[in-house]
Parts: structure tokens; C-alpha cells; sequence
């Protein structure tokens, strides 16, 4: 197998580029380490949109995450949802942005080796270093190893959500696993009534009475948005992308601490493109704060550190 980890321009942007005979896989640490392609180079399959005519540059901390690029993946942490610190401790009720802090911050360069990036950075609003190692573990296949270190004296709870937008249409369809039969609704958009509100997998009925396939993500010209988790206590380690079109697909697999899954579809309600969004996570659901009430996130001890990981996998379809 033959890798290589070089470093390259995107958009302008100083970047690093890993891949294999299988695969492509693009990274800008300026901004928040985004990874803005995911190219399965046997397919000839981009899976991440770009942007869509939006300016690629690094935007202002805190800023709302829809006044950015919209493209490619971004690391939410430590929270989705801006609230208030809900953790005990000197920083409690301290505000968390929206989307987390780590996507609107520059990250540093840790380790460069010949296969693998290690890119960091440490928090504003709460002590904390984050880091990701991105690698090609086997053809086709990129691992991404994650770790937090707590770098203060009190206890942190904190939730992370990977948040891959990938290019979506009538071709595409999502895969949870014969397992998964219901989805809880975890956004109050009109269609879909009261957050907790269980729909069944993966045909619901709105509550306009319209039948929808959740498996599957209309046009931008839709112009609607939803988000679903798995229920809570039904563990979920696997997620994938099928490209109906070309026999494609996109598999993320993980493990604990990430025992959540999202599932968000974009219709052109906030991107120019028809999105999925499959978000493995450490909390249920959006907000930290929600998650510290509902004991359903992960704490953090004081001078501790925290790892996982992540497996992407490019494979051809039957």
C-alpha cells in the first residue's frame, strides 16, 4: 500500500493531504482541522461537499456556525448547542458557543510522521487540549484517533459530536442497521413536533400527515431540515452512506465513550446543498447543558484524559 502524508494548498489555505492507493483525505488546520475532502478514489466519489461559492476562511470565535463555509467536516466540542457550563467548579455557567469552540479556532501542528497527522488545540472557555490523529489504517479505511486532556483541577464534563456534512441527493440513503427501529426528534422544526417526540425507522409520519423516507434526503429545493437520534439506551457503533448510483459506500464505526448517534438531513434549510450529517457522540443530545441534566455525557476528572476513535471506511456496495 502505498501512503503519503504532504502538504498542500486548499482554497488558499496551507494544508495536508494523506493518501493511499483507496483514498484522499484533506485537512486545513486553520480551520478548526477541517477535513474538506473525503475522496474515494476507486469510486471517484467525493464525499464531503465543498462550499459552495462561500468564502473558505477562518471566521471569528464564537461566531454561528451557519455564517461559515458550511463545507466539509467539523469537530463539535464541548457542546453542539451554544449554552451555559453546566459543570460544578470555578467556570460554571460560563458561556459555550454555538457549535462548541474548537470548529472557529486555528489548530496547531503536533506530530508529522509519514502516514499520520496529529493536529491540536487547547480551549478558551474551559482548560482542555484537543487533538486529533488522523491515519490510513488499511486501504481505504482512515482511522481517526481523538483525545482530551483535562488541564485544569476540576472535574469537566464535555460533549463531542464529529459533524461530517456529506453530499446527499435522491441516489444516496442512510444505513443504521436492522437494529435501529426508532428515532427520537431532537429539533422542534413544525413538521416534527416536541424534541423527544420517537418516530419509527426509517418511514415516518409527519405531523402534517405526510409519510417521509428518513433513510433518504430530498433536494435543496426542499428547503427543510430535521435531526434524529438513535434512542439513548440502544447502543449503535456503526453508521453508513450508500451511493445507490454507483455501488459506494461510506462506513463510520466507533466505540466507547461515543455511545450516541445523530442523524441530521439539510434539505437546503441552512446549505446551499442537499447535506447528511451521521454525528457519533459522547452526549444525548445537543446541548451540554441538556446532557449534564439528563446524566447522559461524559465527565471528565481533574488532570484525566479521555481517547477514541473513529474508522472511516470506503467499500463498493453488494
Amino acid at each position: 500500500m502505498n501512503q503519503l502524508l504532504s502538504q498542500t494548498i486548499w482554497h488558499g489555505l496551507r494544508a495536508w493531504t494523506l493518501e493511499d492507493d483507496c483514498m484522499r483525505v484533506a485537512m486545513v488546520p486553520a480551520l478548526g482541522g477541517k477535513i474538506v475532502s473525503l475522496l474515494d478514489k476507486r469510486a471517484g466519489r467525493q464525499w464531503l461537499i465543498d462550499s459552495g461559492g462561500r468564502p473558505l476562511q477562518p471566521v471569528a470565535y464564537g461566531a454561528s456556525f451557519t455564517a461559515q463555509d458550511m463545507s466539509g467536516w467539523d469537530e463539535m466540542f464541548p457542546t453542539i448547542d451554544a449554552c451555559a457550563y453546566p459543570g460544578p467548579g470555578s467556570r460554571h455557567g460560563a458561556p459555550l458557543p454555538d457549535h462548541g469552540e474548537v470548529w472557529s479556532l486555528p489548530w496547531e501542528e503536533d506530530a508529522v510522521t509519514p502516514n499520520s497527522l496529529t493536529l491540536s488545540v487547547r480551549g478558551r472557555a474551559l482548560p482542555y487540549r484537543f487533538s486529533r490523529t488522523a491515519s490510513i489504517a488499511e486501504p481505504g479505511h482512515l482511522r481517526l484517533d481523538y483525545k482530551v486532556v483535562n488541564e485544569s483541577d476540576e472535574a469537566m464534563p464535555y460533549l463531542w459530536a464529529a459533524h461530517p456534512q456529506f453530499a446527499a441527493g435522491p441516489e444516496k440513503s442512510i444505513t443504521l442497521g436492522a437494529e435501529v427501529t426508532q428515532v427520537v426528534n431532537a429539533v422542534p422544526f413544525p413538521q416534527w413536533g416536541a424534541p423527544v417526540t420517537l418516530y419509527p425507522w426509517p418511514e415516518a409520519t409527519r405531523t402534517d400527515g405526510i409519510r417521509q423516507r428518513l433513510d433518504r434526503i430530498r433536494p435543496a429545493e426542499t428547503h427543510e431540515c430535521h435531526k434524529f437520534y438513535v434512542p439513548p439506551d440502544q447502543a449503535v457503533r456503526s453508521a453508513a452512506i450508500v451511493d445507490r448510483a454507483c455501488g459506494a459506500v461510506l462506513r463510520m464505526e466507533w466505540g466507547p465513550p461515543v455511545d450516541y448517534l445523530g442523524v441530521l438531513a439539510d434539505e437546503g434549510m441552512f446549505n446551499s446543498a442537499a447535506v447528511a450529517a451521521l454525528e457519533p457522540s459522547t452526549g444525548f443530545y445537543d446541548s451540554l447543558e441538556r446532557a449534564w441534566e439528563s446524566r447522559r455525557t461524559t465527565l471528565l476528572p481533574p488532570r484525566g484524559s479521555h481517547q477514541w476513535n473513529l474508522i472511516i471506511r470506503m467499500e463498493q456496495h453488494g
